[in-house]
């Protein structure tokens, strides 16, 4: 099996259970703050982490240079893109809030090309631009959303996510060449606890109110979402680079949707279904054009 394929079989794992995840957060933060959820969620996974790491015997060390990286990665990216995310989700749906989390392969590939001066094809940028508006036949969103003012805020908040994500991204890209998957997600876990752990006393938290389903849920946000999640989609990136890991973003529409049929009985849409097959469309033709050019690992 090729580094191509082990990266795209990685980046599937995230994309699920990412999706799954804005269900799963939708229905928390009718009983959690934004940052008390991302404090659970990543203590247990920072715990799981170190566990594992002992276990493998993995090693803790890192140099110093890269401690910025790490709180970059972990403080932006992990902790400040949770708030972002979720308090959007508190005043637009998942659906929409996926929308304007797709719109991440287009800035990361513009701040790739600039940053790491990667050249930027043109079946990159039409597979791109085919999966947004797959995206948006998938959440079909209506114009007039903008002008509410809860739900406006709810856009700017899931906008601040995107720029998050970005530096995420390209914070952990210099660390593959120095250390493992698992020493790169834990450090980046790490460093978001401070944040998570200021803010989470100012907001208010119903703890007797969250039942088995509400544990459930945390659990399967600390598990399956992050110690999975991040860990799968680190390796994608280390394979498939940034970019192309990214375009994978626009699946998670996709298992919200489906996800949200089954959990919540909300109905898929026509429009819905031909939006999912021009994000697979622009995927597939985007992955097939690097094999026939032999870019492909």
């Amino acid at each position: 099996m090729n580094n191509k394929t082990k990266g795209l079989m990685s980046v599937l794992i995230p994309v699920i259970t990412w999706g799954i995840s804005f269900v799963s957060t939708e229905y928390l933060l009718d009983y959690m703050g934004p940052m008390s959820i991302g404090a659970v969620r990543f203590l247990i996974a920072t715990g799981i982490l170190y566990i594992m790491m002992r276990r493998t015997g993995t090693s803790l060390k890192i140099e110093k240079k890269d401690h910025l990286l790490f709180i970059l990665a972990g403080g932006i990216g992990i902790a400040i893109y949770f708030y972002f995310e979720n308090t959007g989700i508190k005043y637009i749906s998942a659906s929409p809030a996926a929308l304007i989390i797709a719109a991440i392969p287009i800035f990361t590939l513009i701040f790739e090309a600039l940053i790491y001066k990667r050249p930027v094809k043109a079946m990159d940028t039409l597979a791109i631009i085919v999966s947004i508006i797959g995206v948006m036949l998938i959440v079909d969103i209506k114009i007039g959303e903008f002008f509410s003012s809860g739900e406006s805020f709810g856009y700017v908040m899931m906008i601040g996510a995107v720029a998050s994500w970005i530096v995420y991204s390209m914070a952990s890209k210099p660390l593959f060449k120095r250390y493992s998957y698992l020493t790169i997600i834990f450090y980046q876990f790490f460093y978001s606890m401070p944040f998570f752990l200021i803010a989470m006393p100012f907001e208010s938290n119903q703890w007797h109110l969250l039942g088995p389903v509400g544990i459930a849920h945390l659990i399967f946000l600390s598990l399956f979402a992050s110690v999975l999640g991040f860990y799968y989609y680190a390796k994608a990136m280390d394979l498939l680079g940034v970019t192309e890991s990214s375009v994978f973003i626009n699946f998670l529409p996709i298992v919200t949707i489906v996800f949200s049929y089954f959990y919540m009985g909300q109905i898929i849409s026509i429009k819905q279904l031909i939006g999912g097959l021009f994000v697979m469309l622009s995927v597939t033709v985007t992955t097939l054009h690097e094999k026939k050019l032999g870019l492909a690992n």
